[in-house]
């Protein structure tokens, strides 16, 4: 059995499994729902068939992990042809109105990457006809942008398209084992001048509270980038200087230590790998409430660039440098999923309003926002940190909402509670 070196994301995600409590390990699993278009074949052996094909063309929907004798996980290539594969992904049909219970009980299931493939699926019927597939993917085998290309190229296979085996995290570790670790050097000298500039940690009051509340924007995805590009930056950089300058004023504290999350797909060659790229990259930002958002949005859009290009780091090293200054704030993280512009959506602009809820998950970072965008923008916050309650996560998202109305990335509230 010939095995290969895993790559730094996928090291990345597997020294967070390591640290999840016992029978949390199905926190590493990550869902998605995709619809079938009105003109897909109506026979669920086509959709079944265009599932294995997807796996023949992406090899990390197939690998498996051997664990070496100093504890680091290594890809194994499963060469199953498609029967075989589809044999291990298929998990049954169920009905589209079972999709709510049937997608939180597969969440809850974990994915063992060292006896299994790292993803399963399940075809959802309305009537006799499939109308969407439930995906659960493992993060070692694909973080969401690499979801998006698993969604596109599954239903280019669906149409009838041949696609060819593409490029995949074997190949990507062997380029990152013959690059001599320069650029990961390069990594760790950043971190460790970032830490020891951060703010240092605050002592906690009390116990941490789970909170979970989502801000819908009420703004269309177009609109949303329509008004970034008006200020000359990224959507994502919008969302990231009206972070900073939230919680300045939920805290009353100037500067943060912020963790973007780097897709590391920066070039066309990564763009489109189906594998788990993602790392949290630390970012000081120290933004002068007097200044006008544009100036404030255009300082972190480059601030941010810069620092994305330290996204690759080992997760081995960041322990160690993170053990070094353990007396540095834990940070907030900040995580853009957007559908670039010019993706289409027929959403209608809707008063912004906030949904409450209580996060499943435990593990992971204490003060995390997602930015969530394929048709409309929503800002999903999970908050488990001591001094964060929920009048205080509603103060935040009160701060954000009323940082991006003006400026056309938010709708004026309706109702924030």
């Amino acid at each position: 059995m010939k095995t290969y070196p895993a790559t730094v994301g996928q090291l990345s995600v597997w020294r967070d499994i390591e640290k999840m409590p016992p029978g949390r390990s199905w926190e590493a699993n990550l869902t998605f729902v995709w619809d079938l278009p009105p003109d897909a074949p109506a026979q669920e052996a086509d959709v079944w068939r265009a599932l294995a094909r997807l796996a023949l063309r992406h090899g990390s929907l197939r690998t498996r992990y051997v664990v070496d004798d100093a504890g680091m996980p290594r890809q194994w290539l499963c060469e199953d042809g498609e029967a075989g594969i589809l044999e291990q992904i298929r998990q049954g049909t169920a009905d589209v109105a079972e999709r709510a219970g049937l997608e939180e009980r597969e969440l809850q299931r974990a994915i063992d990457v060292t006896r299994e493939l790292p993803w399963r699926a399940w075809l959802l019927l309305d009537g006799p006809r499939p109308a969407q597939v439930l995906v659960i993917v493992n993060h070692m085998a694909a973080d969401g942008a690499a979801a998006l290309v698993m969604r596109d190229d599954f239903l280019r296979l669906l149409g009838g398209e041949e696609l060819p085996a593409a490029p995949g995290p074997l190949e990507m570790a062997l380029e990152q084992q013959e690059d001599g670790g320069g650029r990961l050097r390069t990594a760790e000298r950043y971190w460790r001048r970032t830490l020891a500039a951060a703010p240092r940690l605050a002592d906690g009051a009390g116990e941490p509270e789970r909170v979970g509340a989502t801000l819908h924007t009420g703004v269309p995805m177009p609109d949303a980038h329509e008004a970034a590009a008006k200020l000359g930056v990224s959507l994502a950089s919008v969302l990231l200087t009206a972070y900073h300058r939230a919680l300045r004023a939920a805290t009353g504290e100037g500067t943060h230590l912020l963790f973007p999350m780097s897709s590391n797909r920066y070039d066309e060659r990564n763009a489109s790998l189906v594998t788990s790229l993602n790392q949290w990259v630390p970012l000081l930002v120290d933004l002068d409430p007097a200044e006008p958002f544009d100036a404030a949005a255009g300082r972190t859009h480059w601030k941010s660039f810069n620092a994305l290009k330290n996204g690759v780091c080992s997760p081995d090293a960041i322990v160690a440098i993170r053990a070094e200054h353990a007396d540095a704030d834990p940070g907030y993280y900040y995580n853009p999923i957007l559908a670039p512009p010019g993706f289409p959506s027929q959403d209608a602009p809707a008063p912004a309003t906030v949904e409450w809820y209580e996060p499943a998950r435990t593990t992971g970072p204490g003060f995390y926002l997602i930015a969530r965008g394929l048709t409309s923008l929503d800002l999903i916050l999970r908050v488990n940190r001591p001094g964060w309650d929920r009048p205080r996560v509603e103060s935040f998202l009160h701060a954000i909402a009323g940082e991006l109305s003006p400026i056309g990335v938010a709708q004026p509230a309706a109702m924030l509670t």
